[in-house]
């Protein structure tokens, strides 16, 4: 029976194996393809924010010299812009969920595909590999029962000998 376990561990190992392979050199190529993606929106939105630092330095600077009563008036210049940057990257948020739909179904896909690979390969070597153990089993108690056997025909009158004794001795 070992060798059996082993060979079904072995294979099961290396089925395991190979499938991580492709999973990782799937993700990997899936990574490739949105890489252009995250980095557009990366630039895209650092150039934005140092666009809106530009534009709110001045008005930080003419915050840090108002008086208590104006900081309602700067409050008010503040908000357009900061809404401003809100939407826009709301927007380019949306834009990069849409680039990336395609891809991320695509990985769901090939996990999906992987996964019931696995489910078709292991059953049915699971049951094949149940119909040898049991197989294996029924040939050794086919063996063991003679044996055994023999060995109870043997035994006995030791025991019978050893009972009649200790009932002497009682």
């Amino acid at each position: 029976m070992a060798p059996y376990y082993k060979e079904v561990r072995e294979m099961w190992l290396k089925d395991t194996e190979s499938l991580r392979a492709e999973l990782t050199k799937d993700l990997e190529e899936v990574k490739e393809k949105i890489r252009p993606f995250l980095d557009q929106f990366s630039t895209k939105w650092t150039e934005e924010l140092e666009q809106y630092r530009q534009r709110l330095t001045p008005v930080a600077q003419e915050l840090k010299e108002l008086t208590k009563q104006k900081v309602e008036l700067m409050q008010a210049k503040l908000t357009p812009v900061a809404e401003e940057a809100r939407d826009r990257l709301r927007g380019h948020v949306e834009e990069l969920r849409k680039n990336l739909a395609p891809y991320s179904d695509e990985l769901r896909q090939k996990l999906s595909q992987k996964l019931e690979e696995i489910r078709e390969k292991g059953i049915p070597q699971a049951a094949e590999y149940q119909a040898k153990v049991v197989e294996q089993l029924s040939n050794l108690r086919e063996k063991m029962t003679p044996l055994v056997q023999e060995f109870r025909e043997r035994l006995t009158p030791y025991a019978e000998n050893l009972k009649n004794r200790l009932i002497t001795l009682l």
